[in-house]
């Protein structure tokens, strides 16, 4: 049994931007900070065995924000990282149509069908992050682990647990900044308790399933 908690990054300056992110990095917002930190606040209650972090800057900043009073080591993990998007880094999606014959509308429709220039195929970065988090996963039986990464690692995630279609969830599942997906995984099965939780940025809270609170 693993108990994994599973966090996408903190608002970005790429993000305000609406700039194709991927490999490339960019710094958190003052807002981003806020949202690490109020996350942080949410789990100090949460026993916490192991963290592991995408290296990208923005998951690795975020990480250390919602870790600010703990002494538990950080493992920086390049297979954590959001999927490698190529020539379109950098790019907003109106740029990305205009330079690559409206790319961004063919990815919106069926990402997994777009080929996009020295960028990651979706189905080697779904078996990248997927094999990844098993690993972790196998590693850390009868422990918690804090897993921060991205909304596209995410999505791969959920395609795999759910056996659904990738596309669909990645169209139409929302991801937010700092939202928390909780998952207790055994070696037979994944049980997914909540996908996107966010209340630590509304300041509500939520009741989370027990073996995730050192209180109980």
């Amino acid at each position: 049994m693993t108990n994994l908690l599973i966090v996408r990054h903190a608002e970005s300056d790429f993000n305000c931007q609406n700039r194709i992110q991927g490999h490339l990095d960019s710094c958190l917002t003052p807002k981003g900070l806020r949202q690490a930190r109020q996350l942080g606040k949410r789990l100090k209650n949460f026993s916490i065995d192991k963290i592991y972090s995408s290296d990208l800057g923005r998951a690795y900043s975020t990480t250390l924000e919602i870790i600010r009073h703990r002494r538990v080591k950080v493992v920086r993990d390049p297979l954590l990282r959001e999927i490698h998007l190529g020539a379109w880094e950098g790019m907003t999606p109106e740029e990305v149509d205009n330079l690559y014959d409206k790319g961004y509308q063919r990815w919106l429709k069926k990402p997994s069908a777009c080929i996009i220039p020295k960028g990651e195929r979706i189905g080697a970065f779904r078996k990248r992050i997927s094999g990844r988090v098993r690993q972790i996963a196998r590693a850390n039986r009868g422990k918690t682990v804090l897993i921060v990464t991205h909304g596209g690692a995410i999505t791969a995630l959920l395609a795999d647990w759910l056996r659904a279609d990738f596309d669909a969830i990645l169209m139409n599942l929302q991801i937010d900044n700092t939202s928390l997906t909780f998952v207790h995984e055994t070696e037979k099965s994944t049980k997914l308790w909540i996908i996107n939780d966010t209340d630590h940025l509304t300041r509500r809270e939520k009741n989370v399933p027990a073996f995730f609170d050192r209180r109980s």
